[in-house]
């Protein structure tokens, strides 16, 4: 927790240290699904990357966006029940972009309409019944936000209930 808040503060002071390098983001959502598949496959959830072909790489911080794609696969796998999937996708983002837009799709329950604008504010928890030792504290998708901004990109998340949610992420090619 004093971890996530001091790295909140630092971005919010403009002093978030990046060590960009040229980096395949293809490696990067492999990297990711490979180091959630125990939990994945403990909680009987089928987990995998995709990567368009032919992606351009990316100048990043790899761990910082490592980071990121941990956040959201977390969540996705947190709220997706055994039986469920969730993909890890990287692809050029569609014209006139020219970035490349990464996407965590999970098939759990979804969040409200009424929620979904909150979901990336610090300590907001859209299922509020969690305890908190079970559920975080509520700062991994506001961590998440800071660190794409901090890439000059931008996320997002759309979501149905019943049907899934699907946080993306817009990152300059």
């Amino acid at each position: 927790l004093i971890e996530d808040l001091r790295i909140l503060a630092r971005a919010d002071a403009g002093q978030l240290p990046l060590f960009p390098e040229v980096t395949d983001p293809a490696r990067l959502v492999a990297d990711a699904a490979r180091s959630f598949a125990p939990q994945a496959a403990e909680r009987g959830v089928r987990l995998w990357a995709e990567a368009a072909p032919d992606l351009p790489e990316l100048s990043a911080d790899p761990q910082r966006i490592a980071q990121v794609l941990g956040n959201l696969v977390s969540n996705a796998l947190r709220y997706t029940p055994a039986g469920g999937e969730v993909v890890i996708a990287v692809r050029r983002e569609p014209p006139p972009g020219s970035g490349l837009l990464f996407e965590v799709r999970d098939s759990g329950a979804g969040i409200s309409p009424e929620e979904l604008p909150h979901i990336f504010d610090r300590f907001y928890r859209a299922d509020r019944s969690r305890s908190r030792g079970s559920g975080g504290a509520g700062l991994g998708l506001a961590i998440a936000r800071r660190l794409v901004e901090a890439h000059g990109g931008a996320i997002w998340a759309a979501s149905e209930l019943g049907r899934g949610t699907t946080v993306s992420f817009r990152l300059p090619a």
